[in-house]
């Protein structure tokens, strides 16, 4: 590999750090979300809830000045009114003004009435009796029938209304009423209460003329150009609070929508609340959404843990134990039980891996042995066939001669059998070392198998050994006579070399699903299960004398007829071979 080194990392690290990463930006985006949401809504919803409180407060204010015009326009048709012409000599229309202002509370801070050239004649204060009050311009024709104007002082505003001459023609004099500030401010203060809100009244040109709260500005002191909405309905939004010397507030507008026959002062009502305050909620929904972020996270690193252990401790186990594996140590692989499947799978084919790196082992080994056995043939069939062929020639030479003593035939019978001893070992090796290959035939395999018991019932018959059949199967065998013929020999011969006087030994043949099967199994002492799966092994033999290459050779030929065979316990209490081949013929 070239280029940077990976960085590697445990799987339980990994796992942690993706779920934790995943939970992360899944509650992290949700909340984003949430908050957005949450915010627009609470926006939408305080701004609407501030615009109509300014639209409320507007309209109360509509409806004061609207009660006020009316005032004025009950009052100027008064019969007293006309005492301007006599300069109020008798104090009727002083006492009457004093009546109505006591009348209306603290609605008025004073009633006044003067002449044609704005000489007070009469008032509800008599300090003024006698003063000149040039008059204002007026900011506002409020009521055309009575000619009812607003004028801007310096202490708030006035209404002034024409008194015409019940005499003659034109007009006497002007009734004034100046207004208490205060009581249109309590207005402001009622709806302000003591939360952090401010409420404001603009004028005509923006600019504010009353304030009540915790941001309320100086009167006439502050303009709120542009703050104003363009629509009749009450509305809100953002504003940077800097002419308030605030931060960001969130502003609700109302404009006047008039009052009956009052048609309003072109003025405008804001109700404001400064966003930090307005935005609380969201900002405690926030700080609880860390904290669940927080335990969320908690949660998921210990359950992340939990089922990283789970998945990392059986790759543990397996590693450890590929190593010792490898360190040729073996044993069983270990049972992992985590109920996750994949796992589980995991642990199931490295099972089975082990158990094919075990039987390619064995037959590495068994190759191996094969090998020298190979080589055993070579060297037996160049280098001992031929002085055993002339010892056993020689032998024979000498079992012709008449005058041989008794112990001579003994000892030319012992060179005898032992060079064909010899000889059928080394045609064993060769069997063995380069097996020949089948010539299938169609063959009734019970016609084998009784061959195969009539050629060694006399040695059964010495050992006192019962030989019984259950040849229940009705099907050919595909297969070469003589090589089955062997493999029925060898494992008859193997039983009978193992067996006690007076054994059974017994041979059966069933039919099933998958083919033929044949059975060999006897009395004897049986093959312990530590020793079965070497059976097969060459030169593995228990017999004292063996060479150990039958059952290797009955394995081959089983295995070049495409077949099976399996060593176990016979139901007898001795070995038992089966041997399974393909679907009947």
């Amino acid at each position: 590999m070239t280029g940077a080194s990976v960085r590697s990392t445990s799987i339980r690290r990994a796992i942690l750090r993706g779920s934790l990463l995943l939970v992360l930006l899944a509650i992290v985006l949700s909340g984003a979300l949430s908050f957005l949401e949450f915010r627009d809504a609470l926006q939408t919803e305080i701004a609407r809830n501030l615009g109509n409180s300014a639209g409320a407060l507007q309209a109360r204010i509509d409806a004061f000045f609207a009660e006020r015009i009316e005032d004025q326009r009950e009052w100027h048709r008064l019969e007293l009114l006309q005492d301007i012409r006599v300069a109020d000599v008798d104090k009727r229309l002083a006492r009457l003004l004093s009546d109505l202002k006591a009348g209306h509370g603290d609605v008025y801070s004073v009633l006044y009435c003067t002449d044609s050239q704005d000489h007070v004649v009469a008032a509800s204060d008599p300090a003024l009796v006698g003063r000149n009050r040039p008059p204002g311009p007026a900011e506002h024709k409020v009521g055309a029938e009575a000619e009812v104007s607003l004028e801007r002082g310096v202490a708030g505003y006035t209404l002034r209304t024409e008194v015409a001459d019940a005499f003659g023609s034109g007009r006497i004099g002007y009734l004034y009423a100046a207004l208490n500030w205060r009581a249109v401010g309590r207005f402001l203060n009622d709806d302000v209460g003591a939360g952090a809100r401010t409420a404001l009244l603009l004028d005509a040109n923006d600019r504010v003329i009353a304030a009540a709260g915790t941001l309320a500005p100086s009167a006439g002191q502050v303009h709120l150009s542009g703050w104003v909405g363009s629509g009749a309905e009450p509305g809100g939004e953002i504003r940077e609070g800097a002419p308030l010397a605030a931060g960001n507030l969130l502003v609700g507008t109302a404009a006047t929508q008039g009052f009956q026959r009052f048609s309003g002062l072109g003025w405008h009502t804001l109700v404001v609340e400064p966003t930090a305050v307005a935005f609380a909620p969201v900002w405690r929904l926030t700080w609880a959404m860390l904290a669940g972020l927080v335990f969320t996270m908690l949660i998921a690193g210990w359950l992340t843990l939990r089922l990283s252990a789970r998945i990392a401790r059986p790759l543990d186990r397996l590693t450890a134990y590929a190593r010792h594996f490898r360190q040729g140590r073996g044993g069983a692989p270990p049972q992992i039980e985590t109920g996750i499947s994949e796992v589980g799978e995991l642990s199931r084919a490295f099972g089975e891996m082990i158990q094919a790196l075990e039987a390619s082992r064995e037959q590495l080994v068994r190759a191996g042995k094969l090998a020298v056995v190979g080589e055993m043939a070579a060297i037996m069939a160049h280098e001992v066939r031929t002085p055993l062929g002339i010892l056993k020639t020689s032998a024979q030479l000498l079992e012709r001669r008449t005058d041989r003593s008794e112990q001579d035939r003994e000892l030319v019978g012992f060179i005898v059998s032992e060079t064909e001893r010899l000889n059928r070992l080394v045609t064993t090796l060769l069997e063995c070392a380069t097996p020949r290959p089948p010539q299938f035939q169609a063959h009734d395999p019970h016609a084998l198998i009784e061959h195969v018991l009539a050629l060694v019932g006399p040695r059964a018959q010495k050992q006192s050994v019962v030989l019984e059949t259950r040849l229940a199967a009705n099907s050919l065998l595909a297969c070469d006579r003589e090589q089955i013929i062997q493999v029925f020999l060898n494992l008859v011969i193997n039983a009978l070399q193992h067996m006690p006087s007076g054994g059974l030994l017994r041979i059966g043949s069933q039919e099933e699903a998958a083919g033929l099967r044949l059975r060999v199994e006897d009395s004897g002492p049986g093959i312990p299960e530590t020793e079965a799966v070497r059976v097969f092994d060459p030169f593995y033999t228990r017999r004292e004398g063996g060479v150990g290459l039958g059952l290797t050779i009955v394995q081959q030929i089983v295995h070049a007829h495409g077949g099976e065979i399996e060593v176990g316990r016979s139901e007898l209490g001795g070995a038992s071979f089966t041997l399974r081949f393909a679907a009947p013929v």
